[in-house]
């Protein structure tokens, strides 16, 4: 009994002096390994200087085209149509005659009776074709009046307190690329689509020859302001999500840490520039690509409910 209680005692203390040994080697090789120094991975980053220009604060819509004016003809009196002496595209003036109608009641011999247009204007279509029945309540053909069209845009409900009557925009037109025509505020709908939550601006855009259709898409411009500012590319701008409120986004510009930092934020970013610091100059240097330096970040929050941009900064 006494041996067998030897033995265990000595099988005891053989496994806990190695499991001290093993913990000791297992603490010089963590002395060891911290006590070498770490290599630095080189990761190659794109800089790029912020530069001074101007930007300017604009509000942006798109729509379509309409006629000032569109008018249906009528014959007063029913029969067949015997000619249109007009076609699609022709101009006509207030009075001119532009189809002939054969009235056909049994028993009577009528003279061929005059359609006349009313008003001026451009045919947009033919409806009535030689040897149609026509009566008072059946149009004839239809006329625009185009020598002024309409651009009708649907400006963001956000948006609608930048815009004014007889404020002045800029249109382009699909159809015409890198072509800008001069347009006018004329009218602004009274009501918001509750759908788009948009609301309809009417703007007058001088169209002498022609050239501009009805049914053509539009953009339209307006410039609230300009002024000078320090700016970035985008490219240089992080877009972060997480615990954001409703609305608003958190971006973040990475600087080269031997440069100072400003805390001053205020404007709107351009299409493809972003407005940073006002305090930065424009000899320091933002990381356009790649994994930007950890040690210097600026972040600010931007409220995007409204065409002004809003800023608050802070460093890490």
């Amino acid at each position: 009994m006494k041996i067998g209680r030897i033995l265990i005692v000595l099988i005891l203390i053989v496994l806990a002096a190695l499991v001290g040994f093993r913990a000791n080697q297992n603490i010089q090789a963590k002395k060891k390994a911290m006590s070498q120094p770490v290599a630095e991975t080189i990761i190659p980053v794109e800089t790029v200087q912020p530069s001074r220009t101007e930007i300017a604060e604009k509000v942006h819509a798109v729509g379509g085209i309409q006629s000032d004016a569109e008018v249906s003809v009528f014959s007063k009196v029913s029969g067949k149509i015997a000619n249109n002496l007009v076609k699609m595209g022709s101009v006509i003036q207030p009075g001119q005659i532009v189809s002939v109608v054969n009235r056909d009641e049994v028993g009577y011999d009528y003279k061929p009776f005059e359609v006349k247009s009313d008003a001026k204007g451009v045919v947009a279509r033919i409806l009535l074709n030689p040897g149609a029945s026509v009566n008072p309540n059946s149009p004839i053909m239809n006329l625009v009046d185009i020598d002024i069209v309409k651009a009708v845009a649907a400006v963001d409900e956000k948006k609608i307190r930048f815009i004014a009557i007889g404020q002045d925009a800029r249109v382009t037109l699909e159809a015409y690329p890198g072509e800008i025509f001069s347009a006018r505020v004329t009218n602004i709908s009274p009501v918001g689509n509750p759908l788009s939550r948009a609301v309809d601006v009417e703007l007058s855009i001088p169209n002498p020859s022609h050239r501009i259709k009805p049914g053509m898409y539009a953009e339209v411009e307006w410039t609230l302001g300009r002024r000078v500012a320090i700016v970035v590319p985008l490219s240089a701008v992080v877009d972060r999500t997480g615990s954001i409120p409703c609305g608003m986004r958190l971006l973040t510009i990475y600087f080269i840490p031997r440069f100072r930092q400003s805390s001053s934020f205020s404007g709107l970013f351009p299409s493809s520039l972003t407005n940073s610091m006002s305090g930065c100059s424009a000899s320091s240097s933002s990381v356009k690509s790649s994994i930007p330096h950890p040690l210097f970040t600026t972040h600010f929050l931007t409220h995007t409910r409204d065409s002004r941009r809003y800023f608050r900064s802070r460093s890490v």
